[in-house]
């Protein structure tokens, strides 16, 4: 079935089942890569199942073509998403990764997208998932996915945002690229503009956000908050989780986005949340809290179930928002 006539259907089989929608003042349901405990991460299918879901908002990763595009992915390379390498199988030999960066738009067209692969590359990260072997989507582009949220924000009435992570700052520098100023360019013509707008943008690259800043982006920003092992980039995660660093990030962001394990350890034999200050210290210099990554199907060893993750989290700890795989079973425990 062509992508858009399955968009169609779902849509339409969606509608008939609205879900409830949290009420103001309620933490945000963060679709993490759209509604991809169900679909494809980052497909356009997702996308729309988040929305229908009753997500507050869709996290976007974005990462630059050659030619200058940004295109909605989690990963720099291909390889672990996409059939990169049956379609150029000359230029993924040997395991050799492809990166986005290194392939124009025209070529990325050309590839099917499918539920992300483990790290063997043989079986799905989430075998319980969408079946790795349906191969019917693509990779789309941040104009094509804005212009999917902005239509249905129009069809269903109601406004969802879209949480945007700008990847791998210092190797788009290497490559000289700037996908920073391309992201403004985008999001000013789709009207995105001032810090009330429906948008959050996050990065673990410190520098791309005193990038917006001097670029004068006033849209909301939040410092995703990584370990400094995961050599992911030079940021020093150590520090910015000190209070000092976390004074540093008010003055350049609006939020910070922590990983789970760094705001909640555990929980006492009475059920009660076993947290780190990293929450309140946040609170107290005026930022918001959104962690990362909420899975039903991948739970933290101290909880039995996603409920029970969800009270510690939202209940106790008092965070204001959470990414997650599966946000219809966030919006109906806010419910």
């Amino acid at each position: 079935m062509p992508v858009s006539s399955f968009l169609r259907a779902l849509l339409l089989s969606l509608l008939l089942g609205l879900p409830g929608l949290a009420s103001a003042g309620d933490p945000l349901v963060i679709a993490h890569r759209g509604a991809s405990g169900y679909l494809p991460e980052h497909t356009l299918p997702a996308a729309t199942l988040a929305h229908a879901q009753g997500a507050d908002f869709l996290e976007l990763d974005l990462v630059m073509t050659r030619d200058g595009h940004l295109v909605v992915i989690h990963d720099l390379t291909l390889n672990t998403t996409t059939n990169v390498q049956e379609v150029f199988p000359e230029r993924t030999g040997g395991g050799s990764k492809a990166w986005v960066m290194d392939f124009d738009l025209a070529e990325i067209r050309q590839l099917s997208a499918h539920e992300r692969r483990g790290r063997s590359g043989d079986t799905a990260a989430f075998p319980e998932r969408f079946p790795l072997s349906r191969q019917i989507f693509q990779v789309p582009t941040l104009e094509e996915m804005l212009d999917l949220v902005q239509g249905l924000n129009q069809t269903l009435q109601r406004e969802v945002g879209v949480y945007i992570e700008v990847k791998g700052w210092e190797a788009h520098q290497s490559r000289g690229l700037n996908p920073v100023l391309k992201l403004m360019e985008v999001l000013d013509r789709y009207g995105y503009r001032e810090s009330t707008d429906p948008v959050w943008i996050q990065s673990f690259d410190d520098v791309a956000l005193q990038e917006l800043r001097q670029a004068g982006s006033r849209l909301k920003r939040v410092q995703l908050l990584g370990e400094n092992n995961w050599r992911m980039t030079s940021t020093d995660f150590d520090f910015l989780k000190t209070p000092e660093g976390l004074q540093a990030i008010s003055g350049y962001a609006d939020g910070i986005g922590p990983w789970i394990n760094q705001v909640l350890t555990g929980r006492s034999s009475s059920g009660e949340a076993q947290a780190t200050s990293l929450v309140e210290e946040a609170h107290s210099l005026g930022l918001a809290v959104h962690v990362y990554t909420l899975r039903q199907d991948r739970l933290p060893r101290y909880v039995d179930t996603f409920e029970e993750l969800l009270e510690l989290l939202l209940n106790q700890v008092r965070v204001d928002g959470v990414f997650t795989d599966h946000p219809d079973q966030v919006v109906r425990f806010l419910k």
